[in-house]
């Protein structure tokens, strides 16, 4: 009897299909089960230091007050450039003539610069060092230096006919007028003259 060379042939044919079923079959489920796990394992969520949310409050509130201290400074300066020229410096100080006001950066005070001649000029600023007390300690006893001034807030004197300080209830001021002219033009205010300007100024520094 002749043999049958085709049936070990279809024989592993088959059993070669059925393998590759298999493991196909296997590697599906693997692939299926690695899936799953990657889409069912949680997303890790961004970590957030609870300091740094602290600094954030604190940085923002500090950058606040900043910013009203500023206003506040920048509202007292207006206010006291506001007082120096309720009068009109330039008839109150004989010839002398004036800048527009200055408003002080980072300290209370506002100050007009003179045109026509050497010094300071006139200014105005709030005793932030209570020079008030020491200049009243110092020249008290010198009578051709200091002198007080009745009728301008609680207390008040004058230093070398040039600077004005005066007290009401714990604000401090100081208003001065310093020119050095040399020879006779501009003409200088007379001490009478100078007082009366200065004071001026104080009452409406006062009274805002």
């Amino acid at each position: 009897m002749r043999p049958y060379p085709a049936a070990p042939r279809r024989f592993l044919a088959a059993t070669t299909a059925a393998l590759v079923v298999l493991l196909t079959a296997c590697g599906g489920d693997d692939d299926a089960g690695e899936a799953g796990v990657e889409e069912d394992q949680p997303v890790a969520a961004a970590e957030t230091d609870p300091s740094d949310e602290e600094m954030d409050v604190e940085e923002v509130a500090a950058q606040q007050q900043t910013d009203e201290a500023a206003a506040g400074e920048a509202a007292e300066a207006t206010r006291i450039c506001d007082a120096l020229t309720a009068v009109d410096p330039d008839t109150a100080f004989a010839d002398l003539t004036f800048s527009p006001p200055e408003p002080g950066d980072g300290v209370t005070s506002c100050r007009m610069s003179l045109t026509n001649a050497e010094g300071e000029g006139l200014a105005a600023a709030l005793d932030q060092n209570d020079l008030f007390s020491v200049y009243q300690e110092q020249y008290a006893e010198d009578e051709d230096l200091y002198r007080e001034l009745d009728g301008l807030g609680e207390e008040a004197f004058i230093l070398n006919n040039s600077q004005l300080h005066v007290r009401q209830g714990q604000e401090r001021w100081m208003v001065s007028l310093q020119a050095i002219v040399f020879g006779d033009d501009p003409a200088v205010p007379d001490a009478d003259a100078t007082e009366a300007g200065l004071t001026e100024i104080a009452r409406s520094l006062l009274s805002q």
